[in-house]
């Protein structure tokens, strides 16, 4: 006589297989975000200085010990 799965069975297997998949992609996507390192190469915090040259030197009579 041939013996069968249950019904139950399958269906808690399918829901356990679904689960760990989705807890796997979501732990992978969820770290990946975070580590990422992405380069400052756009908007004032790579350049202060927009499209002019940075100041060359220090200009007299500004600062804390100016006028």
């Amino acid at each position: 006589m041939k013996k069968e799965i249950p019904t139950w069975a399958v269906i808690v297997a399918i829901v356990l297989v679904l689960g760990l998949v989705g807890a796997w992609y979501f732990s992978n996507t969820g770290k990946g975000s975070r580590d990422t390192v992405v380069e400052k190469t756009f908007g004032s915090e790579s350049n202060p200085f927009g499209n002019q040259a940075p100041p060359t030197g220090v200009q007299p009579g500004t600062g804390a010990s100016g006028p």
